[in-house]
């Protein structure tokens, strides 16, 4: 945030109140914020920030230039809400909360990744198989599979990438499987993600071990309710092609 924004947000939060705050610098500054403004009747402005929550202020110019202090207090307290203060100018990211989030729970292997997403009040599941490398069958994260002795074992980046673009559309994401070293597909894709996308790493809220005997739909309720915090208690899960399975 530039000096002449910070300027403006300390006005807002200044004690005693500050009069004179010019509404055509407070819309700028939400603005800067990344704010939706639309005009309304009556010369005012409503705003919306990513943080959610909205209020309006009188757009300015001819007689009114400035925020009288009923505006002011309003504002500042729409500020606070979203986490935004002159310590913290630029607030918290944006993040869906409860039944409105996004989540994957993701079981993988490097055979196939089992993935369930909860959005809203539905469950969906889906697999991605590999193309690639992986797609062979092969165990390649044996040393006589290698091409090179001692060399690590070759990476399915084309399935890798299609687990990321999964993970990438959502808020948090609960990995599940079993192994150690390059046989675990959960240290292979963290270890791809702190090369390649290290902004996706904070939505992993929880890494478990499960083994491939498969996983139930009350195990998998009772796995996302402890990482994601309250679900509903019951739920469909929608496999494609298939008729919804209610649990």
């Amino acid at each position: 945030m530039n000096r002449h924004h910070q300027k403006t947000l300390q006005a807002l939060f200044s004690h005693p109140l500050q009069h004179g705050v010019r509404a055509a610098k407070v819309e700028a500054l939400f603005r800067q914020l990344g704010a939706e403004i639309t005009k309304l009747s009556d010369s005012r402005l409503q705003i919306r920030l990513p943080q959610g929550g909205e209020t309006w202020i009188h757009s300015g110019g001819g007689h009114h230039p400035d925020l009288d202090s009923e505006a002011v207090m309003r504002v500042r307290h729409f500020l606070q809400e979203a986490g935004i203060s002159p310590a913290h100018p630029e607030g918290e990211a944006a993040s869906a909360r409860g039944d409105q989030s996004h989540r994957l729970v993701l079981h993988l292997n490097h055979h196939q990744t089992d993935v369930f997403s909860f959005d809203g009040e539905e469950v969906e599941q889906a697999s991605l198989r590999p193309h690639g490398l992986w797609g062979s069958g092969e165990n390649l994260s044996h040393r006589h599979d290698r091409d090179i002795a001692g060399q690590r074992a070759p990476r399915d980046n084309e399935y890798l990438g299609r687990i990321t673009a999964a993970l990438a559309k959502a808020d948090a994401v609960l990995l599940l499987g079993h192994g150690s070293g390059e046989s675990d597909m959960r240290q292979v894709l963290l270890h791809y993600l702190e090369n390649h996308h290290r902004e996706l790493l904070d939505r992993i809220v929880g890494i478990e071990t499960l083994n491939d005997d498969g996983l139930t739909d009350g195990e998998l309720l009772a796995l996302a309710r402890e990482h994601f915090g309250n679900l509903p208690h019951r739920r469909p899960i929608r496999t494609p092609g298939q008729e919804v399975r209610a649990i």
